[in-house]
């Protein structure tokens, strides 16, 4: 299939094959930041040389020493840790007093910045998998109508013409299977990605929340 053939069918395709195009360009992208995303995320090792490292800065230096670890040290732990620290500090000036309720919130907390962080962009993979098949047909139909008055106007006494135009139109319907289809399928592997990282770090999570939970405990009982 030579490079001409590809170029023709896509400029036979009409104006749709753009905002097609576009959505193929975003989800390659897409697909491709979240993969190495994934690839970057810490090991067991590192997960638990990043807990001690940040403990030993919240208790030698304090919450704003934490703070400014935070924003020097990124990675979806680091960006985690610091959800918990900032609801934390939310509930330090609402006075809370029940620890177990304190520890809910916090894990509550882990789930909503880790899910946030792991699962970037990936609505928008769900939705070119959605949108792609509907611009497509939309395009089909636009063409259609296009060659159906075509063939009003000359009369439909030449089939090789008439199927010329109802071809051109299918173009659309095609490439927006082309670019769904795919797109579908990384939404799926990266979400189950996802989730599997989440589970991964959530351990280490839920450890930082109840190193809060006990700093909480032995500030109210000094």
């Amino acid at each position: 299939m030579s490079e001409n053939f590809i170029v023709g069918q896509f400029l036979k395709g009409g104006p749709m094959m753009w905002p097609l195009l576009i959505c193929s360009l975003i989800s390659l992208g897409v697909a491709i930041d979240r993969l190495l995303s994934y690839l970057r995320l810490p090991s067991e090792e590192e997960a638990e040389a990043q807990l001690t490292e940040v403990e030993s800065v919240l208790q030698n230096g304090g919450e704003a020493a934490a703070v400014e670890h935070f924003k020097q040290n990124k990675g979806v732990l680091n960006f985690v840790f610091a959800a918990l620290l900032k609801r934390y500090d939310s509930l330090v000036l609402e006075n809370r007093t029940d620890l177990e309720d304190m520890r809910q919130e916090l894990v509550t907390v882990t789930e909503e910045a880790g899910i946030e962080y792991l699962g970037r962009l990936l609505n928008a993979l769900g939705t070119i998998g959605v949108l792609a098949p509907l611009m497509g047909l939309l395009g089909t139909i636009v063409g259609m109508i296009s060659a159906f008055d075509a063939i009003a106007q000359a009369g439909a006494g030449d089939p090789a013409a008439v199927a010329n135009g109802i071809s051109q139109a299918l173009i659309t319907t095609a490439s927006g299977l082309i670019v769904a289809i795919p797109t579908i399928v990384f939404h799926r592997y990266l979400s189950a990605r996802a989730d599997k990282a989440f589970k991964d770090i959530e351990l280490y999570c839920h450890a930082f929340a109840n190193t809060l939970v006990v700093r909480f405990g032995e500030q109210r009982e000094e």
